[in-house]
């Protein structure tokens, strides 16, 4: 049997496809075997304390998990404020009629409930550091600027554009 004409150039093309997404899925499976999966575990990526030790040397691990575990409450504290301030975004963008007041008011409301989890990171952070000695803390600031600096290594990709011409 012998095809020809368009019919002949239509299966040339449609092979090429079949044949490149064949290779597209090889290289997929490939890649995730020989460099394993990314972004944390078999469980998902990686958050909260295990997202921020993971690049951690193995004799800081225990002091940092010390103080993140005593901050907490805080944490979860920050964090139900957060969820509220959301519930009251979501309010606001869905009432008829729209009031732009309440709306900004919503999200004033969470963007201080967002600064305040900063916050509580930032002083963990402050105790943690006076203990750690100059060349790990390097290493670690090393690390940390690798996961989440602005090279769009870090899970969530590259940083926005500059606004400068």
């Amino acid at each position: 049997m012998t095809i020809s004409g368009s019919g002949a150039k239509w299966l040339i093309g449609v092979a090429v496809v079949s044949l490149c997404v064949n290779l597209f899925l090889v290289g997929s499976m490939a890649g995730r075997w020989i460099d394993g999966p990314r972004h944390g575990g078999p469980d998902g990526p990686r958050r909260g304390i295990e997202a921020l030790i993971a690049g951690v040397p193995e004799d800081l691990r225990p002091m940092i998990k010390q103080k993140f575990d005593a901050a907490k409450p805080q944490f979860q504290a920050q964090r139900d404020k957060i969820r509220a301030a959301r519930d009251k975004v979501a309010t606001a963008a869905k009432a008829e009629p729209f009031d732009p007041a309440a709306f900004d008011d919503a999200f004033h409301e969470f963007q201080q409930a967002m600064e305040g989890m900063g916050g509580i990171a930032h002083q963990t952070i402050r105790e943690i550091l006076p203990q750690v000695p100059a060349e790990q803390r390097k290493q670690l600031v090393d690390n940390w600027s690798k996961r989440w600096g602005p090279k769009g290594d870090g899970p969530d990709g590259p940083p926005p554009p500059d606004d400068q011409p």
